[in-house]
């Protein structure tokens, strides 16, 4: 993992393709007789449909990794989960991080149907992707560096 402070400026080759197949999207409705208004729906139907919503995901992960443990946003989103992970291999934080996840999405339908769904799914969301991310690229020692920088947080940060 790369330690910056910052978002990073430049697109990825995940964003650049995002624009490409929202762009790609609205010259192939540019055949109709209102070319500019069907370009433009199509550019908006693209840029909202299930792909977008994936890929706008997987790009907030790639992000979150580029900032690095050390990072306060990184640090306050995953602290208390890296605390929970400590000591652990990266296969069995992925096992753990499953398992958090189905059971926090149950807690999340059951609180829905009794009209109280406001519980957020996105930090295990979050959190599972990136350890299963980490496992595809080998990055065991990675894990282990990443797990000692975020529980080695000072206590006034982890108060915020």
């Amino acid at each position: 993992m790369r330690h910056t402070e910052q978002w990073p400026k430049a697109p990825t080759r995940r964003e650049e393709r995002e624009c490409q197949r929202i762009h790609r999207a609205a010259v192939a409705a540019g055949g109709e007789a209102r070319p500019a208004m069907a370009a433009a729906l199509a550019q908006i139907s693209a840029a909202f449909d299930e792909a977008a919503a994936v890929n706008t995901f997987k790009i907030r992960i790639e992000r979150l990794m580029r900032l690095g443990p050390d990072h306060r946003a990184v640090r306050a989103r995953f602290g208390a989960r890296a605390e929970m992970l400590s000591g652990r291999s990266l296969d069995t934080a992925i096992a753990l991080a499953e398992r958090w996840w189905r059971d926090e999405r149950k807690a999340f339908q059951i609180a829905s149907a009794f009209g109280c769904g406001r519980l957020s799914l996105e930090v295990s969301r979050e959190l599972r992707l990136i350890l299963r991310l980490m496992r595809f690229r080998r990055m065991q020692a990675e894990f282990s560096a990443a797990l000692t920088a975020l529980c080695d947080m000072p206590a006034e940060m982890a108060a915020e």
